[in-house]
């Protein structure tokens, strides 16, 4: 005699991500700091620097450790891509 198999429905994916307002800015961000951090050899403390400071303009709802949360998800993005090639 077989026993039926109870199947689970699926649950609904919970979000790990506590700043929303980040990840929707993300995109935008990446495009705006392309120009000063797209490239390996610009990843210094100036280029991160003018990168907080544009960033600052644009969002100046953001507070500063948003900010440099969001400079280094940019970075890391751009790290990534360059990793991979």
């Amino acid at each position: 005699m077989q026993t039926p198999v109870m199947e689970r429905a699926p649950q609904a994916r919970l979000e790990r991500r506590r700043n929303q307002l980040l990840r929707e800015r993300f995109d935008a961000a990446e495009t705006l700091l392309k120009p000063l951090l797209g490239s390996p050899e610009s990843h210094n403390g100036a280029a991160f620097f003018r990168a907080m400071n544009r960033l600052h303009a644009v969002y100046p709802d953001l507070s500063p450790s948003e900010i440099e949360a969001l400079v280094a998800a940019v970075v890391r993005s751009f790290q990534s891509r360059t990793v991979g090639r």
